[in-house]
């Protein structure tokens, strides 16, 4: 009674970290996480070549902290699953036990009946006290049945012993299961506490730093606004001139409606009408197609401007990523540096920031049509025009595209520059004309 309570409860707190996947689904996903916890550990290799901090060994060592994390639950979520097993296994064991004293009791009680009804004279005696010919094939056909019990009630024992053999050798199994998944917990455990040793270590050499770091990012942030009034400025100048070809298009097709205006009023003045040739009527008006309402703008006044907004859209989630190997170090938003007093830094970001071996190349996601390229200090950044949308591709040396040129997905536009730390860096991100998209929802899942 007490192990069942023990194991109910342990099935109670173990419940919430299953959540809703199963045992397999659970086991797969942490071998992703391991193998994606080697990835990291590659990525980091390179980012540690330079033998100093940087905010990508911070971010690289966070990244593989929260994917250990995951495997610690989803290996909970799997000793969740066994427990469960091993308790149903348990309960199966006590009811085949229970089944098999009951056919044994059965059994032994027909065994008995069997010996005190042994001797030819009282089979024959039982038949022959038959009132009928008809009730002498009954009790014949009574006692083969009676034997046949019998022999059924001794292969159900021979069964239900062998099924209770192999419960019992599950189980077993099912201890040895249990035992691996805590053993490999054990060791994820051990791998986590050595990496927080590692980010405290990192964190401690940002500390001693202070002073120079927050020099980097104030340069940074400076830099950071620079780009975007930059940005802006882009944005806006070819907002100006999508509107102005509207307008001279406006202007072009009112001049010709009023052209076409005067040859009718001059027509009807010498008294002919045009009517339909070859009988035919004017066409009755077509019904509106139902469209998917989408927000507009000007910047798709042309049928190539709006199929390569359209397809931009469509391809949301599933973007290549602008360069090949990478640890992000700056998300969208407002992120947060630890290491300095009681309150971290907040770092803001209208984009992502990779850091990156020095010279990798920086690839666009789409295509499109180079629009602008400008410096930023002593770094370059490529802007790239896709329909209303903008990619913007920072912190790059060895500029290989000019303004005005199409571009393809996958084509080098240039290569990553160092960055204030002498470590290599890149920054991308995704504008409209109303602000700034976050880039990881475009782009697809590493």
């Amino acid at each position: 009674m007490l192990r069942m309570i023990t194991a109910f409860l342990l099935l109670l707190s173990l419940s919430a970290v299953a959540q809703q996947q199963s045992k397999e689904e659970l086991q797969r996903k942490t071998q992703q996480l391991l193998k994606e916890i080697e990835d990291v550990k590659q990525d980091l290799a390179e980012a540690q070549k330079n033998k100093k901090a940087s905010l990508g060994v911070l971010r690289g060592i966070e990244k593989k902290i929260n994917i250990r994390n995951q495997v610690i639950q989803n290996i909970k979520g799997e000793v969740y699953y066994v427990e469960k097993d091993i308790i149903k296994t348990y309960r199966e064991i006590d009811t085949l036990k229970q089944e098999l004293t009951t056919l044994k009791d059965q059994y032994a009680q027909s065994v008995v009946y069997a010996y005190k009804n042994r001797s030819n004279y009282d089979f024959l005696n039982f038949l022959f006290s038959a009132g009928s010919f008809a009730d002498a094939l009954k009790r014949v056909s009574y006692l083969k049945t009676y034997r046949s019990y019998r022999a059924q009630k001794a292969g159900d024992i021979l069964r239900t012993q062998q099924l209770l053999e192999e419960k019992v050798a599950s189980l077993s199994g099912k201890r040895q299961e249990k035992t691996k998944a805590l053993d490999l917990e054990g060791k994820q455990k051990a791998e986590l506490e050595e990496e927080k040793k590692e980010k405290d270590k990192v964190v401690a050499q940002y500390s001693s730093q202070e002073k120079q770091l927050r020099n980097m990012l104030a340069n940074r942030e400076k830099e950071r606004k620079q780009l975007q009034n930059a940005i802006a400025a882009v944005i806006k100048r070819e907002k100006e001139a999508a509107l102005k070809k509207e307008r001279e298009e406006a202007a072009r097709k009112k001049a010709e409606a009023a052209a076409n205006n005067t040859n009718t009023n001059a027509t009807a003045a010498t008294g002919t009408a045009t009517k339909p040739t070859n009988g035919a009527k004017p066409n009755p008006p077509t019904a509106t197609t139902t469209v998917k309402k989408r927000e507009t703008s000007v910047l798709e006044n042309t049928p190539e401007g709006l199929i390569r907004s359209q397809q931009f859209e469509e391809n949301r989630g599933s973007l290549p990523w602008p360069v090949d190997k990478c640890v992000v170090t700056l998300k969208y938003g407002t992120n947060m540096i630890p290491g300095f007093g009681s309150r971290p830094i907040e770092v803001p970001s209208d984009g992502i920031t990779m850091e990156v071996s020095q010279g990798s190349n920086v690839k666009a996601v789409f295509e499109g049509e180079v629009n602008s390229v400008f410096p930023v200090g002593d770094r370059y950044v490529v802007m790239v025009k896709h329909g209303k949308y903008f990619t913007t591709y920072s912190n790059l040396q060895g500029i290989a595209v000019s303004k005005g040129q199409k571009v393809s997905p996958g084509q080098v536009l240039g290569r990553a520059a160092l960055n204030d730390e002498g470590v290599g860096e890149v920054s991308f991100q995704i504008d409209t004309e109303k602000g700034t998209q976050n880039p990881e929802a475009w782009l697809r899942r590493r």
